[in-house]
């Protein structure tokens, strides 16, 4: 039985629910019972149905109960029959997870930006390719792990993420290694996973960047494609939209004497030890979801529910 939810939105991301996501405090729970007497009707799929999860959804979707309902669905699909290797079973714990998460492939800094955001980081020339222990797959379950971990703070969920994606060191070898499927299956999350995606950084890209990249972008959603920022290999151009004091000391000019977020191993150290502290929750959590359309009836929309956006 989950917890009852207790918002935890600071004064500020309150504000910003409220006039970007449509979210109003005194009608949220209802909101989400309507979501959830939804889910717990289909026949076809089961899911997490606590209020943190499905706000997730609704948050996403502007409090827009159709398009949570399809993003819901859809996240279910992509979890049980899309890529179900990505997120069954993926325990924090593991030697293997841990292994990924100490080579820094994909990590989160520790505080967020002037709007709020959390930067998430991801190096793909960190991991060796000739590591026959690490397959693509792996590396997609630790990411969408530290996605999924993320995602429990709501604070997150309204102000939204920026990712820095640093290719340094990525070679011929990766891009063989992620092969073009993988970087297909990976285009199957838009429109599928919650979050509220403001910021793509790349640094360090070169023509084999290109090459993943065009077949990455294909599958975005035209609101994401404009907000790729390429930086070349130009980290002072990095620093003009994600403040130093944010960035770890190994992204940082040898005489800078400012703040920052510590090295990146004491980083990934301390992000290791909050994901144990949320492992019961993790491994709980992943049982939830089933899909069998098989089983899938007509869906037709209640819209004599109040007015929470139905469209």
């Amino acid at each position: 039985m989950s917890e009852p939810y207790l918002c935890t939105l600071d004064e500020a991301s309150i504000k910003k629910a409220k006039e970007e996501l449509n979210e109003d405090p005194n009608d949220r729970l209802a909101a989400v019972d309507h979501l959830r007497q939804w889910a717990l009707q289909q026949p076809h799929m089961t899911c997490q149905t606590d209020t943190e999860f499905l706000l997730r959804f609704l948050r996403t979707n502007k409090f827009s109960q159709l398009n949570a309902r399809k993003m819901l669905e859809e996240h279910v699909k992509l979890r049980c029959t899309i890529v179900p290797e990505w997120f069954g079973d993926v325990d924090p714990a593991d030697p293997k997870v841990q292994k990924i998460l100490d080579t820094g492939y994909v990590f989160c800094l520790p505080n967020r930006d002037d709007k709020g955001r959390r930067i998430v980081v991801c190096q793909m020339g960190a991991v060796n390719p000739k590591d026959k222990a690490i397959s693509p797959d792996d590396l997609s379950r630790a990411g969408f792990l530290v996605n999924d971990a993320i995602l429990r703070d709501e604070n997150n969920m309204v102000n939204g993420f920026v990712y820095f994606v640093d290719f340094t060191g990525f070679t011929a070898k990766h891009l063989t290694f992620w092969g073009t499927e993988t970087i297909k299956k990976r285009g199957q999350f838009f429109g599928r996973y919650p979050g509220r995606f403001k910021e793509v950084h790349y640094f360090n890209t070169g023509p084999l960047f290109e090459a993943m990249f065009t077949i990455f972008r294909s599958f975005m959603p035209n609101k994401l494609k404009n907000r790729n920022i390429m930086h070349g290999n130009n980290m002072e151009d990095v620093y003009k939209h994600i403040d130093k004091k944010l960035l770890p000391r190994d992204f940082l000019p040898d005489d800078y004497v400012g703040p920052c977020a510590g090295t990146i191993k004491d980083i990934i150290d301390d992000f290791k030890m909050d994901l144990m502290k949320r492992r019961g929750s993790i491994l709980r959590d992943q049982s939830a979801f089933s899909y069998d359309l098989k089983k899938k009836t007509a869906d037709i929309p209640n819209e004599s529910f109040r007015k929470i956006n139905l469209d």
